[in-house]
């Protein structure tokens, strides 16, 4: 059987394309796994923040410097017609007062739900614990090798996923195979969307204090890298939340972590108001940075403890802490994966291989990675979108 389209990878990526076709077609996924969509599932904490509200063209700074080469695609398949695609197949969607989107069900299981029915009703079916172990290119169109199988097909979609989560199925290794069969160039591949460990970490027993504003920037030799302002959470044994994970594939051992726990009060603000403060009142320093910012009690106390009673100490420790990076929480827990199939190989307003015809490559297997927000559900959707309608 010479199938129309085979799909490698039954993730979001793959089954947005599936689910899109326009007309009904002889289709096959092959998925590596026993389950379809189990990172979809995972996404939002089972919630699935699946895009962001607000222009598109916002949208291009979240994917970093890649973000102004996927414009076209983004534009034509962008976050309105996701929703629309979601809520005309009975999917209805909520935006949270951060621009997030979800399902209004707050449930993954309803999108990915609705995908596999559209997937079935364009005509593709799903061959399960089916890891595609060798692909070539033939007179009769693409042939992919799994153990003793040979599947063929006119077109052939790499909707494999990164190395993020192993677990999930989403290891990598098709890369391996698309290097040594394709000759692809695979940029390099770094965990994103981590979690940040330092040394000496000193709020283990505040895990789950979060602070809803923070500027986090990541310094190496004397100069700034990178900043990233939003929310920070503190864990039993790292940094992590958005201002964090979202700078933190840029992020070496050695380099220095700065904290602005008050963003956007500064130094000289901050030390004038908690002087101020404490002229007026006979509670302690804790209690008056606690009352003056809006910080939780807890660590105002911790902080006191490490920093003694030297307001213009505290002041600088609350505006710009600062920890040497011993490490980067690695793929078992980063929740996308930076680096993929390199850019310039591809058409992008198709996402066809500029070299291999009929060869198309969509979501997290080619070098886009977005911030936290929905953005790489998203970039899932148009890059999947423009690859069925080619």
């Amino acid at each position: 059987m010479i199938y129309d389209c085979i799909i490698i990878g039954a993730g979001a990526a793959g089954l947005f394309c599936s689910s899109s076709a326009e007309l009904s077609v002889k289709g096959l996924i092959l998925e590596k796994t026993k389950r379809p969509g189990t990172k979809l599932l995972m996404s939002g904490n089972g919630q699935c923040n699946i895009t962001h509200s607000g222009s598109i063209k916002e949208f291009i700074q979240c994917y970093g410097k890649n973000g102004s080469k996927i414009r076209k695609c983004l534009y034509k398949y962008n976050n309105e017609s996701l929703i629309a695609f979601l809520e005309d197949n009975g999917v209805k969607t909520v935006t949270h007062s951060d621009g997030k989107v979800f399902p209004a069900s707050m449930n993954a299981r309803d999108i990915l739900n609705l995908l596999l029915r559209k997937t079935g009703e364009n005509g593709f079916k799903i061959r399960y614990e089916t890891p595609a172990e060798r692909i070539e290119m033939s007179s009769d169109g693409w042939r992919v090798y799994s153990g003793s199988e040979v599947f063929t097909a006119h077109t052939l979609v790499i909707a494999s996923g990164g190395c993020s989560y192993p677990s999930t199925g989403s290891d990598g290794s098709l890369f391996h195979v698309l290097r040594r069969d394709l000759k692809l160039y695979i940029t390099e591949l770094k965990p994103a969307l981590s979690s940040v460990q330092v040394s000496d970490y000193p709020y283990g027993e505040l895990s789950g204090i979060s602070f809803k504003n923070a500027m986090v920037s990541i310094w190496r030799d004397g100069k700034r890298l990178a900043q990233n302002e939003g929310g920070l959470l503190l864990t039993h044994r790292d940094l992590s939340g958005p201002a964090v994970m979202n700078i933190s594939k840029l992020a070496l051992p050695k380099d220095r972590l700065h904290i602005n726990y008050i963003h956007p009060i500064s130094y000289e603000e901050a030390f004038a108001r908690m002087k101020s403060a404490v002229r007026n009142t006979k509670s302690g320093l804790a209690s008056v940075m606690a009352s003056e910012f809006r910080l939780p009690k807890r660590f105002c106390h911790l902080l006191t403890e490490r920093h003694g009673d030297s307001i213009k100490n505290l002041a600088r420790q609350m505006t710009c802490e600062e920890f040497p990076i011993s490490s980067v929480s690695g793929f078992n827990m980063a929740m996308v994966t930076s680096g993929g199939i390199e850019l310039s190989q591809l058409k992008l307003s198709t996402m066809e291989l500029k070299d291999l015809p009929g060869l198309l490559a969509i979501g997290e297997a080619v070098d886009i990675d977005g911030i936290t927000g929905g953005y790489n559900l998203q970039f899932a959707y148009s890059s999947a979108r423009a690859a069925a309608d080619r």
